[in-house]
Formats: structure tokens, C-alpha cells, sequence
């Protein structure tokens, strides 16, 4: 097969149109610093699905989505049920670029096909796993349209994998309070991450550095602390 009949495949099958799309792709999108580190290019990747998964996940999702809503780009949600707006809000998303797409779990991949042509990023709960075709075909539009796409379930075809793998929460140790904090452990391709999502102000945050207490010095005693035990060591040598 010569390079020609092979660049229009990948053209017509898979969004890709020269070498340079395939093993570089496209800019990623900028996320919050805290998870940074989770991605290897440093932020969203654009073209390409990420999944993520675990405890936390769609937590992690909007809070990677809210530095690009804030640039005015615009998200969907689809099967996510019905998230407190409030909380969408306290990871930094901005409402005004966010919709949240109600449909029936056997529709999300023709809802998914229709937005993929006008919004930004897509942040996807799948009610049921795609055939090879049509995960093939859903690909290749992401690529050709180079949307970010965040899939909370395993997809074939995805480029980074985040598995959320403890998520620890903290404000109610004596039995009382509300919760403040979720300190989260994820992997990913770039390793093992700990963070708190969310931190005490809703966005992510960095996991505190423990607290070390000085050491005591040592107090010299009194003096007549000093005569008296230097006495009674006489005493019991005479004794003995």
C-alpha cells in the first residue's frame, strides 16, 4: 500500500491526516496545577480519550474540565445524573459553559456523536460498552473534531488512564462536624498522585506536609533537686 492510500484511510477511518497528528496530537487543554501531574503532556489532551475511574472520578473529572470553562470553552455532560450545581461550582467549573445532558443510558452514544460537533469537551458516564465499530467511529470523530473527551468508564482507544484508588475523607474524626476535605490517591501513566479533591475551598489542593513537633530540650534541674538526689545516692551507698 503506498503513503497516499494510507494517509486518506486514516483520514476517512480514524480523523488522523498526516504523522505529525498521530504521534504528537494537539496542544492539551490547561488544567488546575494540582492535577497536572496527572497527565503526560501536563493538562487535557485534546483528540484523544482519558478515562477515568474509582471513587472520586467524576470529582476529578469537572475539577480537570474548570480551568477550560473558565477560558470560555465550552463542556457536556452526559449520564451523570444529577450533580449538586453547587457543587459543580465549588471545583471551579464555570456554569455559564457547562450543560449537563439528561438522556436515557441507551442513547448516550448518539447524544455523544451529536455534541461532539459543537462543544469543547465531553464528560461521559456510558450506560452500556460499545461495540468495536462504533468505538472505532466515536474515536475518530473525537480526533477529527480534537475535542477532550472523558469517558468514567474503560474505553477502547483511550490514551490516558487516571483509576482513582482511595479516596480518604476528613471532618467528622470525633463523630460530629461536616466533611471538608477528601484526600485522594490516583494512578496514572505519569505514576502514583496524592491530593485533596476537594481541599478546603472546594478546588484541588495539595496534601499538607505533616506537622513535626520540635524536640524538647532538656530542662535542667534545680540545684536543690540536684543536692538532694546526689544525698540519697550517698545514703544508699552507705546502706548497701
Amino acid at each position: 500500500m503506498s503513503a497516499v492510500p494510507l494517509v486518506e484511510q486514516l483520514s476517512r477511518e480514524m480523523g488522523i491526516s498526516t504523522a505529525t497528528a498521530l504521534f504528537h496530537g494537539h496542544a492539551p487543554r490547561p488544567v488546575h496545577p494540582v492535577l497536572a501531574p496527572l497527565f503526560r503532556r501536563g493538562g487535557l489532551p485534546r483528540g484523544e480519550i482519558v478515562t477515568m475511574t474509582g471513587a472520586q472520578s467524576l470529582s476529578c473529572a469537572l475539577a480537570a474540565i474548570a480551568e477550560a470553562t473558565t477560558e470560555q470553552r465550552w463542556c457536556a455532560g452526559i449520564g451523570l445524573g444529577e450533580p449538586a450545581v453547587s457543587s459543580i461550582a465549588d471545583l471551579g467549573v464555570d456554569l455559564d459553559h457547562f450543560v449537563n445532558v439528561a438522556t436515557p443510558a441507551q442513547d448516550w452514544l448518539r447524544v455523544a456523536s451529536i455534541l461532539i460537533e459543537s462543544f469543547d469537551i465531553l464528560v461521559v458516564d456510558p450506560g452500556y460498552l460499545p461495540s468495536a465499530g462504533e468505538q472505532a467511529r466515536l474515536l475518530a470523530k473525537v480526533r477529527e473534531r480534537r475535542i477532550s473527551f472523558i469517558s468514567l468508564a474503560p474505553a477502547k482507544g483511550s490514551t490516558e488512564h487516571i483509576e482513582i484508588t482511595e479516596a480518604r475523607w476528613s471532618g467528622t474524626e470525633h463523630g460530629r462536624g461536616r466533611l471538608r476535605s477528601c484526600r485522594v490517591t490516583a494512578r496514572s501513566q505519569t505514576g502514583v498522585h496524592r491530593f485533596l479533591l476537594p481541599g478546603p475551598d472546594g478546588t484541588p489542593a495539595e496534601v499538607p506536609a505533616p506537622v513535626t513537633m520540635p524536640a524538647l530540650a532538656e530542662v535542667p534541674a534545680p540545684a536543690e533537686v540536684r543536692t538532694s538526689v546526689a544525698r540519697m545516692r550517698s545514703v544508699i551507698r552507705s546502706v548497701g
